[in-house]
């Protein structure tokens, strides 16, 4: 599930969202990457943070041409970092991991929402959430080694 033995989504909750998370829910690995569900496909929907998911129906997925929307897509950069251009206008090309809204018929009514990719977030959900790879949480490791001296405590004057 990529979390560490024993710890679930749920007892990650304290831990602060890191940046190798934040990064990985942007652009996951092909083989990571969840399908864009169809209209009336099922869901699952977490409304609230921390919240267990509940079913949804897709009502309406976002067009994949919504060339406004950065979660969808970018622009072109050249090798150097410089923005390519055609005809004056920057050069727009797909993300490889959209992020697109879908609106669903949940229990709560209607929503508009994307995919909850961060642990705990609101969004919509795949079936399969938790049996699929997340990253772990950074968790501090034992310093190995360390040895703790107590301090002496100064005596009344």
């Amino acid at each position: 599930m990529g979390h560490p033995v024993g710890l679930s989504e749920q007892d990650s909750r304290g831990i602060p969202h890191s940046q190798a998370e934040v990064d990985w829910a942007h652009n996951r690995p092909a083989r990571h990457r969840v399908r864009t569900p169809a209209v009336g496909d099922t869901v699952l929907y977490r409304h609230d943070p921390w919240t267990e998911p509940t079913e949804a129906t897709v009502a309406w997925v976002q067009p994949a041409d919504d060339v406004d929307d950065p979660h969808l897509w970018q622009v072109q950069a050249d090798g150097a970092g410089r923005i390519v251009t055609h005809e004056d206008r920057p050069l727009m090309t797909p993300r490889p991991d959209p992020w697109p809204v879908l609106r669903l018929r949940t229990r709560y009514g209607m929503v508009e929402t994307r995919e909850a990719r961060l642990r705990g977030s609101p969004g919509w959900l795949p079936p399969d959430w938790q049996a699929r790879h997340r990253p772990v949480p950074e968790l501090a490791r034992p310093m190995s080694g360390a040895v703790l001296r107590p301090r002496p405590v100064p005596g009344p004057a």
